[in-house]
Order: structure tokens, then sequence, then C-alpha cells
């Protein structure tokens, strides 16, 4: 059996001493349980940066990610409740993340949307990933709003709004496989309009043509704005297995153009 990294094994070590405080809080009162609390705070940080990490590049400065991860870590800390077989860090996982996905919902915007759509996106999103595996292909609008329970409308009407969150400056350096490059640099000029409309027509017929597993990944990486490592995660595979796929479907589609 491979021995663990350095890393691994800090992290462990870092999730048993949280544990092991949280555990000595509960059963403590007065200023020793405050103490403990503090204590255990100050050693589960460490996860709380790394979730917040996850969602750098969103729109939120990623100063005020990390505040809203601790603080949700914070509250998770005091509101956790210690019993046989249980474990912190799967309470504090979903609270944490729930905390910064409520604020993207509430403050990333860079157009308001009504309550409404943005509880209707947050949905889609929970679901699409699962209904794809239970159903064997990506769901249509229909099923996805039986699955949520909403008018096929309303599903359109919260499809067409994606993208509201702060949308990054077209002069910002990217750094991509081809080198570093501005977006303002690749946006198409009026003299090649006609070409970049072929394009589209020429490449929706190959990605109607791939595997469900791989227009999943597609839409997860360049629609939903998800990590590799997300991605991996939803599909039960490695980052690098994602990776080495996208890869694949890219030349697959620059072959199409191609042609």
């Amino acid at each position: 059996m491979a021995s663990s990294s350095p890393a691994q094994a800090s992290y462990a070590e870092e999730s048993a001493r949280t544990e092991h405080l949280l555990r000595a809080a509960h059963v403590s009162r007065g200023p020793r349980r405050e103490q403990l609390l503090d204590e255990a705070i100050v050693s589960g940080m460490p996860l709380a940066r790394t979730l917040a990490h996850r969602y750098r590049g969103r729109g939120v400065d990623d100063e005020d990610l990390e505040q809203i991860a601790i603080e949700h870590l914070i509250r998770a800390a005091r509101n956790y409740r210690p019993s046989p077989g249980s474990d912190f860090r799967s309470y504090a996982v979903p609270t944490i993340r729930g905390g910064i996905r409520h604020h993207f919902r509430d403050n990333a915007w860079a157009i308001k949307l009504p309550r409404r759509l943005q509880e209707i996106q947050a949905r889609l999103n929970a679901v699409q990933g699962k209904l794809a595996v239970a159903l064997g292909h990506w769901p249509d609008r229909r099923e996805l709003s039986e699955a949520i329970g909403v008018e096929v409308n309303e599903i359109i009407e919260a499809e067409q709004a994606r993208g509201c969150f702060q949308p990054t400056s077209l002069d910002a350096e990217q750094t991509t496989d081809t080198g570093a490059s501005a977006p303002a640099r690749e946006v198409a000029q009026p003299g090649n309009t006609y070409e970049l409309v072929d394009q589209v027509h020429s490449l929706q017929p190959v990605v109607d043509n791939l595997p469900e597993r791989d227009q999943l990944i597609l839409r997860r990486r360049f629609v939903d704005h998800l990590t590799q490592a997300e991605i991996g995660a939803e599909l039960g595979v490695s980052q690098m297995q994602v990776s080495r796929r996208l890869r694949m479907i890219m030349s697959n589609l620059q072959l199409a153009l191609s042609a």
C-alpha cells in the first residue's frame, strides 16, 4: 500500500485535532469551552481556505471569499454537536459551501436577477448532473422542469440569464495552453463574422454526436464553469482523466473545423 504524502498526513492531523478540540469543548463550560472552540476554529481554517479557493475567479474578491468561508466555519464549529461516529468535516463542508453559494446568489451578480431566477438556477445546478447520470443522457428542459417542479418557460428564462456574475475585464491577461492573451484581442472582428457563424454551425452536429458523458464534461467546463477537479468529483474520476478527456474532445472539435 502506498504511503500517504506529507500534505495528506498534515491534513489528517489537522482534521483529527479539530475533532478532538470540538469534542472537548462540547463537555466543557465557561472560558474553557470558549478557548477550546477558538483553538478548533484556528485548526479548521485550512479547510475553510481550501473551500474558498475553489470559488476563485468567479466575480468575488479572494479576501471576501475567505472571510465568508471562515464565518461559516465559525458557525459550524459553534453548532456542531459531536456524537459517536460523527465527523466535524462532514458537517462543516456543506455549511461552508452553502454560505459561499448563498453569497454568490445574493451579491455576485453583474445584472441583478429576481430571486426566483436565482433559486431556479441554483436548483438546476444541483440536479442536472445527477439527473444526467440517472437518465443516461443530458436532461432536456421538460425533464428538468419535472425534476424541480417549475414550468418549462421558467427553465428557459433561467438558462438565458446564466452568466450574470461579475464579468472578467476584456483587457485582463489570461494564460492558456497557447500563451497569455486578453479576451479583447480574441473578439471576432466584423470581417470574419460570417466565418464565426459558419464555425458554430459546423460544430453543433459534432457536439450533438459526442457521447453523453463528453457533452456533460463540455457543459460543466464551459457553461457551468466548474474546475476539472469538480467535474472529476461529480463523475467519479480523477482531475487528470478529465483533463485528458477534454484535450481529446477539443482536438476532435478542431479537426471538425478544419475538415
